[in-house]
This record gives C-alpha cells, sequence and structure tokens, in this order.
C-alpha cells in the first residue's frame, strides 16, 4: 500500500479504507502533511505517493490567496467543509475536483476526499460555447430584422414574421437540450412536453396571466438539464439509490444552474433548475428553502414533475394509476407541496379538460 510506514493499529484500518474507495483520498496531519495518499490520488496528481509522504499539502500551491485560504482551514482543523477547487499537476495545469475534508475522531488526522470533476467542467463549457453561439447568431439575425422596420410598414411585418421564427429557433435549440439530458430515458422528448403543459396548466389555474403561464411553461423544459453531468449507471440504475449516488443524482440541480444562460431570457429557467426539488417544509435540496422562499415556477414544476414521474414507467418503477398518484400529492401537501398550489393542481387533474388546455 503507498505511503504505509506507521503501524498504528487505527491508522492501519483508515488505510484500508481510503484504498478502497474510488475517489482520491489523502491523510493529513494537524500540520498539513500527507501522512497517506491513496494510489488514485497519486494518479490524479500525477505523482508517486509514496514521494509525497510528508510534504506539507500547502506547499503545492504558489497563489497567495490558496496558501491563506488552505491556512484557514487548517487552523480551523476540527471542522467540515466541501467545495470546488483544484489539484496543481506537475506541468503546471490545474486539474478541477470536488473536495470534502473532516477531522477524524481526536483530530490527530483530517480526512480529504478529492473527485476529478474535469469531464464535468468540459462538457460544461461546451454547453456554454453552444449557448453562446446560439444567442450572437439570434441578437444578429434580430437585429437585421429590425434594421428593416425602419423601411416601410411592409417590412414591420417581416420584422415580425423574422422574429416569431427566431423565437421558434431558440425553443428548438432548447427542446435539443432538454432532450439531450433526458436521452436515458425511454420516454425521451414526451418527459419535457408533458412537464411544459403541465405547468402552463396549472399556472393558469392559479389565475396567473396567460403570457407568465407561458413563460413558466417553456422555462420548465429545462428543468432536468442538469442531468447530463450525472453517470449513466446513475439515471439508469434499477433500484434505489444509494447515499453516495443520491448525493451525485442530487447535484444536476446546481449544475442544471450553472450550464444555463446568464442572460434574462434563462432566469426562470435558472431558477427552475436549481430549486425544482426544494419542499415547502425546507427539507428539499440542494438549498432547503422553504415556503414562499422556494420560487413559484419552481413550486410549480415540483408539483408536475413528480406526478409525471408517478403516472409514467421509468427504470426502477411501473406507473401508477392516476387516482393513487393524485392521492399522493394531496397527502404531500405542506411537507413537499404548497398547500394552496395542491389544492389547485388536485382541482385541475379533477377536470381532465384542464391539464392539456
Amino acid at each position: 500500500m503507498a505511503g504505509n510506514g506507521n503501524s498504528e493499529p487505527l491508522l492501519s484500518h483508515l488505510i484500508e479504507l481510503l484504498d478502497a474507495l474510488n475517489c482520491g483520498a489523502a491523510l493529513l496531519d494537524r500540520s498539513g502533511a500527507f501522512v497517506y495518499l491513496n494510489q488514485r490520488l497519486g494518479v490524479m496528481m500525477q505523482r508517486d505517493p509514496n514521494a509525497l509522504l510528508g510534504q506539507h499539502v500547502i506547499d503545492f500551491y504558489d497563489d497567495p490567496s490558496d496558501h491563506k485560504m488552505l491556512a484557514d482551514r487548517l487552523n480551523h482543523f476540527g471542522s467540515s467543509h466541501e467545495m470546488e477547487f483544484y489539484l496543481p499537476l506537475p506541468d503546471g495545469t490545474r486539474l478541477p475536483v470536488i473536495t470534502s475534508a473532516r477531522a477524524l475522531p481526536g483530530e490527530a488526522y483530517r480526512l480529504v476526499t478529492l473527485i476529478d470533476i474535469s469531464k464535468q467542467k468540459e462538457a460544461e463549457q461546451s454547453l456554454r460555447d453552444q449557448y453562446e453561439f446560439i444567442v450572437k447568431m439570434s441578437d444578429t439575425v434580430l437585429n437585421q430584422a429590425l434594421d428593416l422596420k425602419h423601411y416601410s410598414s411592409d417590412l414591420e411585418i417581416r420584422v415580425q414574421e423574422r422574429t416569431a421564427e427566431l423565437h421558434a429557433a431558440n425553443m428548438d435549440a432548447i427542446y435539443m437540450l432538454a432532450e439531450a439530458a433526458e436521452a436515458k430515458d425511454q420516454d425521451t422528448g414526451r418527459h419535457v412536453r408533458r412537464i411544459q403543459a403541465y405547468s402552463r396548466a396549472l399556472a393558469l389555474q392559479l389565475k396567473l396571466p396567460e403570457p407568465q403561464a407561458q413563460e413558466i411553461g417553456y422555462s420548465s423544459i429545462l428543468h432536468d438539464v442538469g442531468k447530463l453531468h450525472v453517470p449513466d449507471r446513475i439515471l439508469t440504475k434499477p433500484a434505489a439509490l444509494d447515499p453516495q449516488e443520491r448525493i451525485e443524482m442530487q447535484g444536476h440541480t446546481i449544475v442544471g444552474e450553472k450550464i444555463l444562460s446568464p442572460r434574462e431570457f434563462f432566469a426562470m429557467s435558472r431558477a427552475i433548475a436549481r430549486s425544482h426539488h426544494e419542499n415547502w417544509d425546507g427539507s428539499g435540496y440542494p438549498d432547503r428553502l422553504a415556503a414562499e422562499n422556494i420560487p413559484l415556477a419552481a413550486r410549480i414544476v415540483h408539483i408536475v414533475d413528480v406526478y409525471d414521474a408517478l403516472t409514467n414507467q421509468r427504470c426502477y418503477k411501473d406507473p401508477w394509476e392516476n387516482d393513487r398518484a393524485v392521492a399522493f400529492i394531496a397527502d404531500e401537501a405542506g411537507r413537499m407541496f404548497d398547500p394552496e398550489m395542491t389544492r389547485a393542481f388536485c382541482a385541475m387533474v379533477g377536470e381532465a379538460h384542464l391539464l392539456t388546455r
């Protein structure tokens, strides 16, 4: 085992556990020196883990701000933390990671785990580049169309037609990205369109204006775009997820918000992507928001997303009958769901024609 020169029974036991992990892991003493590194971390750092024993973690970083941050973490040795950071590689590049650290009982050692997120970062950047290209092209076409408006009233009609075409093109791009996120699902495409229709219908049932209901509908399409970063083995697992898999799955909310363009057009989509798994009583994720602190659109999508998941086939379950699904949602009023919104949804489902209006 790499770096195992300590005969203490507790340390030997910890080393066995670290070697069994499928992520990078290290033990640090209170000074910040490496006591042990597993082979996976050595591969990630592109260094021999045995050669790193006794070296201080701070010495690997050149940035003074990183020095200060790491020193502060060591000064609060007993505190736990999780953050996005990086590993400096021998060639000067940086490997992006999610790092978690916590002191072990007795606080003699600090356990640090590191997960390589470089592939996710590359995919995220690629998606951002694609969005920026679409936005730039959209702006160019729209500006050209608006210039024509100054010539005649006939050209003004053409501008309106071009703007409508542009909106349709943008919606096509949104659908394509949403369907990419749902690609592992046999129900590809139909799910996001049902969520769009249900979200709009529930917004109308809540007496929201038609333009706002339309916006909530098309903004809901990208609610699960963050699943692009969730491994296939989790998305298609035909059984309950274990705790670590559940954490990875829940991360799709934060990733989804990051993927979406910062432009105002996507503001509601970002809010939905991040908060559509928040519960009314504060027990949801990722931010444990409660009640009206949860964005209105996210509360709407939460209800219809659960309803659609219950009433349709999934890799881990058969579809429920409609009455059973509605009863479940009604029982969760005040816990998972906004009570007023739940009553409106149950009334809407009771009148089937309202669900697809």
